[in-house]
């Protein structure tokens, strides 16, 4: 009895110490609880002291000082230093040559600037209230800096740099080679640079965005070797002329046109496989590059334009191109027959219409050489490396096939006598032609193809058939005959109309007399 006494003795101290320790443990969890709570709600009045739209104190986007600003002021603050920093100077650097512009005109822009004033604003606003009492805190002993972002516009700083920065480069330059009376001269190759557009793009940005100090730039473009395409030693081999061709040049302003595209046309250099067309090479048609007005065939007639005379240019070097025996890539007839080659041997010339083009078909550069001679001839001669048998020669043959006779057009001219005639144009014939290309080995015909056809319209005369009458009948006759386009029955008209004139005439004398 007395040992289970004592147990449930010992048994009601445990639970009663039991019970004190929960008490106790309820307390003062309830005051850490409250405290805690205390702690929340002082910490909460405390982060959202600063207005919800306005942002906290000690707050930068790059170097500006957006502190108690809303979102509005912010972005316009930024718009204004952006703008600032646009006038900015930069001084683009190629080699030792320089040239100078501003951020602005390069297409310098802020690109986060709405993203950077979304964070300045939300910065101590988000995330729990420890994060944002840890957040506004740091701010009493530092500035919270928001990194602002840059870009240049690639395809405004592309045309500044194809505009400004390209004419600065030191361009590799090919060698070059003439003829002399003593065989040929020719100057070596230089190396250059050029400028790399993209990377130095890239380059721009990525300094704007980590060296920076939002001060004027000096910038050095980024360039790479450029290698001439042409050197001595492709050069050397070229030693014997492969084919050449001459026409008279004539006087006049033509002349000035004719010795203009030859001078852009001598001295040309095609590499193995390269093509050369005759347009590119001798654009712009205009005064300022050295042309002036001359005749040239516009729809079948003979207009004055400027540059006119630049197809018997493309036609004599057409022909030396054939007996250079060159690959014809584009080749085109004239509207009409010219009269300083035969039919099908010419190459007409219309910018953006018609063109010559021809290729490199040899396996070692050629030189074209085009001059006019004391003797008033333009000449253009083919040299390159001989490689057809000596044995061996061509001739071409041009083939008319069918000849079309110039029409006439009658039409009235009110302002002139009956029957009086003013005649407008140039009497040139049509014609199909074709023209070959004859090969001949030790002097006997072993092939025979065609190079090419052709088809050239007949002009147009435009008669101007007077009908201006004090006899209204006579008058009418001529203007009636002229519907019919037909020059025997204009003719008879006009020589009936004349008579009536004449008998009129008569009877207003006979009139007079008898008065």
């Amino acid at each position: 009895m007395p040992n289970k006494r004592k147990r449930r003795a010992n048994s009601k101290k445990i639970s009663r110490k039991k019970r004190r320790q929960r008490e106790l443990m309820i307390k003062v969890g309830g005051t850490v609880v409250a405290f805690f709570i205390i702690v929340y709600i002082a910490l909460y009045q405390y982060v959202n002291k600063t207005e919800k739209d306005k942002i906290q104190h000690n707050i930068y986007i790059g170097e500006i000082d957006v502190s108690g600003m809303s979102a509005k002021e912010a972005e316009s603050a930024l718009h204004e230093k952006v703008a600032e920093y646009g006038a900015l100077a930069v001084t683009i650097k190629v080699g030792e040559a320089s040239t100078e512009t501003t951020l602005q005109q390069l297409g310098f822009s802020m690109s986060n600037l709405e993203d950077a004033v979304e964070k300045a604003v939300d910065y101590g606003k988000t995330g729990s209230v420890w994060k944002r009492f840890r957040q506004i805190r740091k701010l009493k002993k530092e500035a919270g800096v928001i990194n602002d972002k840059f870009q240049i516009d690639a395809a405004q700083m592309t045309a500044f740099i194809d505009e400004y920065v390209q004419p600065l480069e030191l361009r590799a330059q090919n060698a070059t080679i003439q003829s002399s009376g003593n065989g040929f001269e020719i100057t070596d190759e230089v190396s250059g640079t050029m400028v790399n557009t993209e990377e130095s793009i890239e380059a721009l940005n990525t300094f704007l965005n980590k060296e920076w100090s939002y001060e004027a730039i000096e910038f050095e473009m980024k360039q790479s070797v450029e290698e001439p395409k042409i050197k001595r030693s492709d050069l050397e081999v070229i030693q014997d002329e492969l084919g050449s061709f001459y026409t008279d040049a004539g006087s006049g302003t033509r002349l000035k046109n004719i010795q203009r595209a030859a001078e852009l046309l001598n001295g040309i250099v095609l590499m193995p496989g390269e093509e050369l067309s005759v347009e590119k090479a001798t654009t712009p048609y205009t005064i300022e590059n050295g042309y002036v007005e001359g005749s040239a065939y516009e729809n079948g007639q003979i207009v004055q334009s400027i540059g006119g005379g630049l197809c018997q240019v493309s036609t004599t070097l057409y022909n030396a191109v054939l007996y250079a025996e060159l690959e014809i890539v584009t080749r085109s007839a004239h509207s009409m027959q010219v009269n300083y080659v035969e039919p099908s041997r010419d190459a007409a010339i219309a910018e953006g219409v018609k063109d010559l083009i021809f290729k490199n078909s040899y396996d070692y550069p050629v030189l074209i050489e085009g001059y006019i001679n004391s003797a008033g001839q333009l000449w253009f001669r083919i040299y390159g490396k001989e490689t057809r048998p000596e044995n061996r020669t061509v001739k071409y043959i041009s083939e008319t096939l069918e000849e079309i006779p110039y029409t006439k057009k009658f039409v009235e001219d009110s302002g002139k006598s009956l029957g009086e005639k003013a005649t407008e144009g140039a009497k040139i014939n049509g014609k199909t032609a074709k023209l070959w290309k004859v090969v001949y080995v030790d002097g006997v015909e072993v092939s025979r193809e065609t190079k090419n056809n052709s088809r050239y319209q007949a002009s147009q005369l435009t008669v101007k058939v007077g009908t201006a009458s004090s006899n209204a009948e006579a008058s009418k006759l001529v203007k009636n005959a002229l519907s019919s386009q037909d020059e025997e029955k204009i003719n008879a008209a006009i020589s009936e109309a004349k008579a009536l004139e004449s008998a009129a005439a008569a009877s207003e004398d006979t009139d007079v007399s008898e008065e």
